[in-house]
């Protein structure tokens, strides 16, 4: 029994051996044919990819620019001049009540004074609505937002505003290149009345109205082009827009006075330094540069034209 045993036993490891051969034979060949599928998997791929016509291996397109607007309303007077600055006043539809230059821009229609009627705006289905930071047309502008026309809302409170809002124009009316130039002769000609400016300019206001007198404070458009010449403004202390007393005026040491002018206004101008609070005191004897108003106290194109004379007068 015991060799039947162990003839039995030998018969018994001999299969398992062969069963095991026989699993590591059939792994193996799993194994190579796994390899092999995805080998091929591989080559099919970039084969596939090599088959593939040179514009599908691109980059994704970039986006497609928004298109340019044709037609446009312009909630202040500063940006209709920009705009036709640009050579685009053919697309503008509507216009601030007070926009006046050039002579094209009184053709077209208003869409309200100071405070915008956005009735009036949307009735005139702009793709684009121009308008500025400050004043008081927010509630128009939230207004017009709200009815999903699309605003661009710019600054105005400076010189380098002024360029910035050129550049921002351009870009959205499709005329960058245009406003890149525009920016270049402007900005040359600041950077020769700077490079000109005195060091200790004359002590100077600038009257935005004359009875009461208003004058231009710091912090103001106009307190930018009065320092840009090298003059000193006498109430750039005080902020915004200060009205001065007539006691102020029968002391203070003016030494020029800038006076913007317009038909409208010159009428009251000419009454205050005749009988009014510009008739006494130092203010009514210095010297005086009467300046066109919508030039000087508009944030365009314009502003510089005005800048270059206060510039002369300073020096």
């Amino acid at each position: 029994m015991r060799g039947g045993a162990d003839a039995f036993s030998a018969a018994a490891a001999g299969r398992s051996r062969r069963g095991v051969r026989a699993a590591t034979t059939s792994r193996r060949h799993a194994t190579f044919f796994d390899a092999n599928r995805r080998a091929l998997a591989a080559a099919v791929f970039l084969l596939l990819a090599g088959c593939r016509r040179p514009e599908d291996r691109r980059l994704p397109a970039a986006t497609t620019p928004e298109p340019v607007p044709r037609r446009v309303v312009a909630l202040a007077p500063s940006l209709t001049e920009i705009v036709f600055a640009l050579g685009a006043g053919d697309t503008l539809v509507g216009v601030s009540e007070y926009s006046d230059y050039p002579e094209a821009a009184r053709k077209i229609p208003r869409v309200g004074g100071l405070e915008v009627d956005p009735e009036k705006v949307a009735a005139l289905s702009p793709d684009l609505v121009l308008a500025i930071a400050e004043g008081r047309g927010r509630a128009s502008v939230s207004a017009l937002e709200g009815a999903g026309i699309p605003v661009a809302v710019l600054p105005s409170g400076s010189l380098d505003a002024v360029l910035e809002d050129i550049q921002a124009v351009g870009e959205r009316l499709g005329r960058r290149t245009q406003a890149e130039e525009l920016v270049d002769r402007l900005s040359r000609r600041r950077r020769a009345v700077r490079e000109s400016a005195p060091k200790n300019g004359p002590r100077t206001l600038l009257l935005v109205w004359p009875d009461p007198p208003q004058a231009a404070g710091g912090g103001t458009f106009l307190n930018d082009v009065l320092t840009e010449t090298g003059a000193r403004n006498l109430v750039g202390d005080r902020s915004g827009w200060p009205v001065l007393s007539a006691e102020y005026l029968a002391t203070a040491p003016v030494d020029l006075l800038v006076v913007p002018e317009s038909e409208q206004t010159k009428g009251a101008y000419e009454r205050a330094f005749r009988e009014g609070p510009l008739s006494r005191g130092p203010v009514s004897r210095t010297r005086v540069l009467r300046l066109d108003e919508s030039a000087l106290t508009r944030p365009g194109p314009r502003v510089f034209d005005a800048l270059e004379r206060l510039a002369a007068a300073v020096r």
